[in-house]
């Protein structure tokens, strides 16, 4: 087995804790759901900042399991013209879709930080928790980041018709 070169390391590490971090998130997420529901249910007594959690965790989910899904490039694929094409073509296509995905992530991180931003200038909080809502921009603006650095790392990666199937 090659040695990886350092930087497809690091990229192979940032997508490893990103997507803990959602795993994690997910089971909290799904944790505070059963336990408000159990609660409000058996006791009618929901649990306070349950839906703010929820959100807050969400949003953690999201942002950083997208690394993972673009690295791999486990995206959705709708593969009707690859079993046509040419083998050049096909790659051709698997690079003009790395191309339009590190513009599009990169056009969304950039036009997230003005509300995050705005959020930051005016203060505003959740309402259940008072969490400051710049928070949650930030980990939003974060995981888009690294799920940017990992499109740009399958950018360099090399193309195979095969889609999907592969371990994370």
């Amino acid at each position: 087995m090659a040695q990886q070169p350092a930087l497809r390391r690091a990229v192979e590490r940032l997508k490893t804790a990103q997507l803990r971090l959602a795993m994690l998130a997910l089971v909290v997420m799904m944790m505070t759901i059963v336990i408000d529901v159990t609660l409000r249910y058996l006791f009618g007594r929901p649990v306070h900042g349950s839906y703010d959690v929820v959100e807050a965790t969400l949003v953690i989910f999201v942002f950083h399991g997208l690394a993972a899904c673009f690295l791999s490039r486990q995206n959705i694929v709708i593969d009707l013209i690859d079993g046509v094409v040419s083998e050049r073509v096909a790659h051709w296509l698997i690079r003009t879709s790395d191309v339009v995905t590190v513009g599009l992530l990169a056009l969304i991180a950039w036009a997230m930080t003005v509300p995050a931003l705005q959020a930051w200038d005016y203060g505003d909080k959740k309402l259940e928790l008072g969490l400051p809502i710049w928070i949650l921009w930030a980990i939003a603006i974060v995981g888009l980041v690294g799920a940017l650095f990992c499109a740009v790392a399958a950018l360099f990666d090399p193309t195979t018709r095969r889609h999907g199937g592969e371990r994370l």
